[in-house]
């Protein structure tokens, strides 16, 4: 993709937004922009007639702080569909030497402690993941220490982290050279784009989605697709959360704190949560209508309001939304634009964890969860019928109760997230062999 504009690998790298990241971690991370398949030189100049420069290197180091588009929606759905898998796998299985080299510092997992409260509990479960396999593991945000970097370290929502109250003074080589960030966000959103320097300047990425980790590793990149795997704990409102005006429309039968056992038996039958998108509004729109006849619970919450923080009223929201998904016979994906991603967080932490039938339109595929197995999916012109189906023909229960109990245990299961989290691990030490 190279133009026949300067080689950013055959000068000193310096920039004000990265004072202190060496310009040969510069240099790699501009490199590495440049292999990644939605991204294009070509596009980049299209998109920003007034640049001369060599155009990742713009991209990264001037064109993120400035707020610039760096890729083409187009370009990122021809990518997203023709991922192939990364072509190194790793053992599941932790050798006891590195066990014995993990238990002197273990591994630290920071989340801003500013940020979206989702991100501090994607932290809470991986150091759970990892936790269970023996490894010491704790968590710190911004706050702490960043000097003390014996261990290794896991940076949750980078896009967060290094850019929010003393996060910002995190940006710095001996931070960033040997750790690992962990993505949350999808490709077209600002938000990834925000992440991207610190997920290309680091030593390995893991992504909380299949097909960005096979973007980046079809890149040349270390990554890795690592979800959080999740208990299988009863969702239960403390007494603060009983006072929330969320909790008191729901109706009586819905606030006796119960984990139903049986999917029929579920009080409220359909629910969602999600921030407003266009497309949102209009499919939510198209279904009021078909959806009016059955008792349903949707919180829809203002794009403005920015993300759900550590507050106490907000952190309400979160318990109370597996709460009320536990409380129901399905739950309901409506993905926030065109980039049909599998949606972790509301289709498994939020859904499948919490036993109910989760209903999507039609998402990019996972390598474990399938359709018609897990969760069902539909055309979102079609979701009324098939709502309709689940809740009143007998036939439909039965799959759903079916599909309900099959995904509960898929998400839940500990040998699926011990294997996942030994994953992780070897393939962290693997990235760390000969570091400094």
């Amino acid at each position: 993709m190279t133009t026949g504009r300067p080689d950013p690998a055959h000068r000193m790298l310096t920039s004000p937004a990265f004072p202190h990241i060496p310009s040969d971690l510069l240099a790699r991370a501009v490199s590495s922009l440049g292999k990644l398949a939605y991204f294009s030189d070509d596009d980049y100049y299209g998109l920003h007639r007034d640049i001369v420069d060599n155009a990742a290197e713009h991209a990264l180091l001037h064109g993120v702080g400035e707020g610039r588009q760096l890729f083409r929606k187009d370009r990122i759905a021809r990518a997203l569909v023709s991922t192939t898998p990364p072509d190194r796998a790793y053992p599941p299985q932790i050798a006891d030497d590195d066990r014995n080299r993990l238990a002197a510092h273990g591994i630290t997992i920071y989340a801003s402690s500013l940020g979206n409260v989702f991100m501090t509990e994607i932290a809470r479960d991986l150091a759970m993941n990892i936790g269970e396999l023996g490894i010491p593991t704790r968590i710190r945000d911004e706050t702490s220490d960043r000097e003390d970097t014996d261990g290794i370290a896991i940076y949750v929502a980078p896009h967060e982290f290094f850019s929010m109250g003393q996060g910002r003074t995190w940006l710095r080589d001996r931070n960033i050279r040997n750790a690992f960030m962990y993505n949350t966000e999808q490709i077209p959103s600002p938000w990834f784009t925000s992440a991207l320097p610190m997920l290309l300047l680091a030593r390995g990425v893991f992504d909380i989605a299949y097909q960005p980790a096979c973007l980046f590793a079809q890149a040349g990149i270390a990554a890795m697709h690592w979800e959080p795997g999740m208990d299988a704990r009863p969702a239960l409102p403390d007494e603060f959360d009983r006072m929330h005006p969320l909790f008191r429309t729901l109706p009586p039968d819905a606030r006796d704190g119960r984990d139903d056992a049986r999917w029929q038996d579920r009080p409220i039958d359909l629910c969602f949560f999600g921030t407003t998108s266009p497309r949102r509004d209009d499919i939510l729109s198209y279904l009021a209508a078909p959806f009016s006849p059955y008792r349903t619970c949707i919180h829809y919450r203002r794009q403005a309001l920015g993300p759900i923080g550590t507050r106490f009223e907000e952190r309400s929201l979160t318990r109370l939304s597996r709460y009320i998904t536990q409380r129901s016979k399905i739950s309901l994906n409506i993905h926030r634009d065109e980039f049909c991603y599998f949606e972790w967080h509301r289709m498994v932490c939020q859904g499948m964890a919490m036993g109910t039938a989760v209903v999507t339109d039609p998402c990019l595929p996972h390598p474990r969860f399938r359709p018609g197995v897990h969760y069902f999916q539909e055309n979102a012109r079609h979701i009324p019928n098939l709502v309709d189906w689940l809740l009143r023909d007998p036939e439909g229960q039965r799959q759903a109760a079916e599909v309900a109990h099959n995904a509960r245990d898929a998400a839940c299961s500990p040998a699926p997230r011990r294997a996942a989290a030994g994953m992780a691990v070897n393939f962290m030490l693997s990235h760390l062999q000969g570091a400094c």
